[in-house]
C-alpha cells in the first residue's frame, strides 16, 4: 500500500536524495510516500532477477544491474526507486559514482508487484518511465506467476511484447542468450517440492 507520509509543503529532488539510506518512500507530486515494505519474497524475486542479470551480463561485459534502493530522477518533484534497473555498456548515465540517478535514464527497470501495489507500478510508474525514456520495463507480477516484457514505443507508450508464466523459461528478446526459469521465481528454494 501508497500512503503520503507526513510533509509540510513541497518536497523536490534534492530533498528525496538527502533522505537516508533505508528511507523507502518515493517522491509522486512533491510528496513523500510509503511505498510497501517489501516481503521475503519480493527481497528473494528481486535478488534472483539481478543474479540472472549478472550471470548473462559479466561474460558478455554488457552492463550492470542495481537493486532496490537506487534513486531515479523523474522531475524536480518525482523519484522512484525501481526493484530492479539495468545499465547496458555505453549509456552515459551509468558512468561516474552517484547516490541517485540525476540524469538520463536506466535501459530497463524492473518492477516486482504485489496485489496492493498493482495501480502503483502498472500505472503511475509505467507512466513515470515512459516519460524519461526507459527503453524497458519488466513487470514482475507474483499473485499471477507472470512477468511481462514492456517496450517503449514511438509516442511514448509502452507495449507487452513479450509474457511469460508459471513453469516457462523466459527468453527475453532483448538480452540475447538469458534464459531466466520463472519456476524459481515462484517458491523460495526450502519450500518447493
Amino acid at each position: 500500500m501508497i500512503e503520503a507520509a507526513p510533509s509540510s509543503g513541497v518536497t523536490s529532488w534534492d530533498d528525496f536524495v538527502a533522505l537516508e539510506e533505508d528511507d523507502r518512500r518515493e517522491l509522486i507530486d512533491g510528496e513523500l510516500l510509503e511505498v510497501e515494505v517489501p516481503t521475503k519474497m519480493h527481497e528473494y524475486v528481486v535478488w534472483l532477477i539481478g543474479g540472472c542479470f549478472a550471470q548473462w551480463a559479466r561474460p558478455r561485459n554488457a552492463g550492470f544491474g542495481l537493486v532496490s534502493g537506487f534513486k531515479v530522477r523523474i522531475s524536480e518533484r518525482r523519484g522512484v526507486m525501481p526493484d530492479f534497473q539495468f545499465f547496458r555498456i555505453g549509456n552515459p548515465a551509468a558512468a561516474g559514482e552517484s547516490v541517485a540517478l540525476a540524469e538520463g535514464r536506466p535501459d530497463l527497470a524492473v518492477e516486482v508487484i504485489s496485489p496492493s501495489s498493482v495501480r502503483y507500478d502498472r500505472v503511475i510508474k509505467l507512466e513515470y518511465y515512459a516519460s524519461i525514456g526507459v527503453p524497458e520495463y519488466w513487470i514482475v507480477d507474483l499473485p499471477a506467476r507472470a512477468i511481462e516484457r514492456l517496450v517503449l514505443q514511438e509516442g511514448g507508450r509502452y507495449l507487452i511484447t513479450q509474457t511469460g508464466r508459471g513453469e516457462d523459461v523466459f527468453r527475453p528478446e532483448s538480452f540475447e542468450g538469458m534464459e531466466i526459469p520463472l519456476a524459481e521465481l515462484w517458491t523460495l528454494p526450502g519450500e518447493r517440492k
